[in-house]
C-alpha cells in the first residue's frame, strides 16, 4: 500500500483523536455555564447593605450586593427605592480595584455620611448612604468571604480533576504523536525527505512544551482554567499539523526555478515552519508571566491609558511603513531586517479590547461616551485607509457586544448599528479595495473572477472532503490561492472532513462559553468586560475566516485563529489566550482594602436580631 492509501484509512483515527476531545470540552464547558447560570442570581457573599426604615430606624433589613449594583425607581434596578427626588437610574455601587465604590448617576442627589457625593466615592465599613428618606449602611461579614473563598477553590480542584480531563490530554497527546509518525514517514523517499527529522523534533520540543506548561499551572496555578487552556491547545495542535503537512507532505521540487537549487530550498521550508513555531514558542515562554501578572496585579487596568494612546500609533505606523498593498490590497505587514515580516494590526486589537474594557467598566457618562466616540472613529478611519476589512468586522462586534452587556444601552446600540450601516455603504463606494471584495462574493454564483476565485475553489475543496476527508496529504492546495492561510479552514476540511471542521468551530465555541461563564463570578466590571472582550474577539474572528471561506459573508483576508500561517497573529492570539486565562483566574472573591475594616461576630449577631425584627 502506498502512503496515499494508508493515510486514507487512518482519517478515521484522526476525526476520532480530534473530535473526542472537543466533544468533551464543549460538553463540560457548557454544562458548567448552565450550572453558573443557575446560581447567576446570587450576589457576593459577606457584603450587603443594610436599609433603615425611614419611619423606625430600629428596623432594617439586609440588601444584597452585586459586583455592580443600580439603586433607583426603575423595575429594572437591582435594589429599588421609591420615593421623592429618588431618579429611575439613581447610583451604581461596583467594586473595582480592591475597593467598593459608590457613584451617583445623572446629576442625582446622594449622600455618604452626610455629605454630598458629586463623583465616585470609597466606600467603609460602617458608612451611610444617603438617598431621598433612605439610609442604606455599607456592611462587610469577613466569615462569609472566607467561606466563598472555599468553596471557589473547591469548584476549581474539580475541574482539574474530572476524568473527562485526563481522556481530552490522552487524546490530545494521541493526535500529536500520530502527527510526528505521518510526517517522519509521509516524508520518507520525497525530496523534502531531508527536513523529515528537523520538522519531527522542532514539533515534538513544542508539543513538549504546552504539556509542561500544563502541569505547571495545573501544579502552581490551580485557578487557572484547564478547559479553555485544553482546548487551545487542541486548536493549536491541528493548526501546527497542517501547516507542516503544506510544507512537507506531497511536496516537490520547483526545478522550473532557475538558480534554485534543493539545499535553498530546504532552508526555506525550515525557515517558513520555524516562523510559525518560534512566535508560538515565545508566547509559550512568556505565558506563566503574562497570567500571573493578570491574575494577581492590576497591571492591566494601570496600561489602560497606555493602550489609550497606543492603538491609534499602531495604526498609524502600520498606514505609514506597511507593505503588501500590491499583492494582497492591504498594506498590513512592516519589514523587518532578514526578510521578516510583523503586522501591528494583530496587536492593536488588544490594546483595542484593553481600552474598551476600561471604558465600560461601569455604566460611562455622556463626556466619557463622547470620548470614546472620537477614539473608536478615529481608529475606524486608520483601518479604513490602511485598508482592513477584517480587523473592523472582528472589532466593530466585539465592541457592540462589550457596550450592550455592560451598559444595557441597548436603543443607543441599535443607533450605532444603524450609523455602522450607513458608513459601510459609504465605504463600499469609496474604496475599490472594498468594492471588489463584496462585489466578488455578490457574484459568486454567477461568474469566477480574481475577486471570487479563492472562495470557489475553497468551496470546491469542502466538497472533496466530504464527512471524513480525503486523508491528510491528499489534498489538493495548490489549486487554492493563499491556502495557507486565508483559505486554510478549506485545506481542513478537504483533507480531514467537514465533521472535524464542525469540532473546530465547537473549540471556539468552548473558549467563549468558559469566558461567559466566568463572567458571572467576575469581581469588579474591569473584568468582566475584558473576559467578554478577548473571548468575543476569538470567537467572532474565527466565525468571520469561517464565513468567509464557506461564501456566506465576503473574504476579509483574517487569519483562522491557531491554525493559519502567521506568526503575528498566533503569537497575538496566545497572548489574548494569556491575558484571559489569568483575569479568569482572578479570584471571585472580593478582597478588600486593609482600610476597610470588617464586621465583627457581635456586629452579626445585631444583624440577626435586626433581621428577625423585621420579620416580625
Amino acid at each position: 500500500m502506498t502512503f496515499t492509501s494508508y493515510m486514507h484509512l487512518a482519517r478515521y483515527g484522526l476525526f476520532a483523536v480530534i473530535a473526542i476531545p472537543s466533544i468533551i470540552l464543549f460538553y463540560r464547558a457548557l454544562r458548567v455555564l448552565l450550572a453558573d447560570l443557575r446560581g447567576a442570581t446570587r450576589p457576593v457573599s459577606g457584603f450587603f447593605l443594610l436599609s433603615s426604615d425611614p419611619l423606625d430606624p430600629q428596623l432594617v433589613a439586609p440588601l444584597p450586593l452585586f459586583h455592580t449594583t443600580h439603586i433607583g425607581s426603575s423595575r429594572a434596578s437591582d435594589i429599588r427605592v421609591k420615593g421623592r427626588g429618588i431618579r429611575k437610574h439613581h447610583l451604581t455601587i461596583y467594586y473595582h480595584n480592591r475597593v467598593w465604590l459608590v457613584r451617583p448617576e445623572r446629576q442625582a442627589m446622594v449622600w455618604l455620611n452626610g455629605h454630598q457625593v458629586v463623583e465616585s466615592a470609597m466606600l467603609r465599613q460602617g458608612d451611610k448612604i444617603g438617598i431621598g428618606r433612605h439610609i442604606l449602611n455599607f456592611v462587610i461579614y469577613d466569615a462569609e468571604v472566607k467561606q466563598d473563598e472555599v468553596d471557589e477553590v473547591s469548584h476549581r480542584s474539580e475541574l482539574h480533576r474530572s476524568k473527562w480531563s485526563a481522556m481530552a490530554v490522552i487524546m490530545t497527546l494521541l493526535l500529536q504523536l500520530g502527527s510526528l509518525i505521518v510526517l517522519f514517514f509521509g516524508m520518507r523517499g520525497t525530496d523534502t525527505e531531508d527536513v523529515a527529522h528537523f520538522f519531527v523534533v522542532v514539533l515534538a520540543s513544542v508539543y513538549l512544551l504546552m504539556h509542561l506548561l500544563s502541569l505547571i499551572m495545573r501544579r502552581f496555578l490551580p485557578r487557572v482554567d484547564p478547559i479553555l487552556f485544553q482546548a487551545t491547545v487542541m486548536l493549536t495542535t491541528v493548526g501546527l499539523i497542517i501547516q507542516a503537512r503544506l510544507l512537507g507532505l506531497s511536496r516537490v521540487f520547483p526545478s522550473h526555478i532557475e538558480n534554485y537549487t534543493m539545499e535553498a530550498w530546504h532552508r526555506s521550508l525550515k525557515n517558513a515552519l520555524l516562523g510559525q513555531i518560534g512566535a508560538l514558542g515565545v508566547a509559550l515562554v512568556a505565558l506563566i508571566t503574562l497570567v500571573v501578572l493578570a491574575q494577581r496585579t492590576n497591571v492591566l487596568e494601570r496600561l489602560a491609558p497606555i493602550c489609550f494612546v497606543l492603538t491609534p500609533i499602531l495604526y498609524l505606523v502600520t498606514l505609514m511603513f506597511g507593505k503588501g498593498r500590491e499583492t494582497h490590497g492591504a498594506g498590513l505587514w512592516i519589514l523587518l531586517p532578514g526578510g521578516l515580516t510583523f503586522q501591528l494590526t494583530e496587536f492593536a486589537k488588544i490594546t483595542w479590547i484593553v481600552t474598551l474594557a476600561w471604558f465600560f467598566r461601569i455604566r460611562p457618562k455622556g463626556r466619557q461616551l463622547v470620548v470614546f466616540a472620537f477614539w473608536g472613529a478615529l481608529n475606524a478611519g486608520l483601518i479604513v485607509l490602511l485598508p482592513d476589512l477584517g480587523s473592523i468586522m472582528v472589532l466593530f462586534p466585539v465592541t457592540i457586544v462589550v457596550f450592550t452587556v455592560m451598559t444595557s444601552e441597548y436603543l443607543l446600540s441599535l443607533s450605532v448599528l444603524g450609523v455602522a450601516c450607513v458608513g459601510g455603504v459609504l465605504i463600499y463606494q469609496a474604496i475599490p479595495y472594498v468594492n471588489r471584495r463584496i462585489f466578488g462574493w455578490i457574484s459568486l454564483w454567477d461568474r469566477i473572477g480574481d475577486d471570487n476565485r479563492q472562495i470557489v475553489y475553497g468551496l470546491q475543496a469542502v466538497s472533496r472532503g466530504g464527512l471524513f476527508g480525503r486523508g491528510l496529504g491528499n489534498g489538493s492546495p495548490g489549486s487554492i490561492p493563499l491556502a495557507n492561510s486565508d483559505m486554510i479552514f478549506a485545506i481542513v476540511c478537504e483533507e480531514l472532513g467537514i465533521i472535524v471542521g464542525i469540532m473546530l468551530i465547537l473549540l471556539y465555541m468552548t473558549i467563549w462559553l468558559r469566558g461567559v461563564s466566568s463572567i458571572i463570578g467576575a469581581r469588579d466590571g474591569f473584568t468582566s468586560a475584558m473576559i467578554l472582550g478577548l473571548a468575543s474577539a476569538i470567537l467572532i474572528e474565527s466565525i468571520v475566516v469561517i464565513g468567509g471561506t464557506t461564501g456566506l459573508i465576503p473574504l476579509t483576508g483574517v487569519t483562522l485563529p491557531f491554525i493559519a500561517r502567521g506568526g503575528s497573529s498566533l503569537l497575538a492570539k496566545w497572548l489574548m489566550i494569556a491575558l484571559l486565562l489569568g483575569i479568569m483566574a482572578r479570584s471571585s472573591t472580593l478582597q478588600i482594602d486593609r482600610s476597610a475594616q470588617v464586621l465583627s461576630h457581635d456586629d452579626a449577631s445585631d444583624l440577626a436580631t435586626f433581621s428577625l425584627r423585621r420579620e416580625r
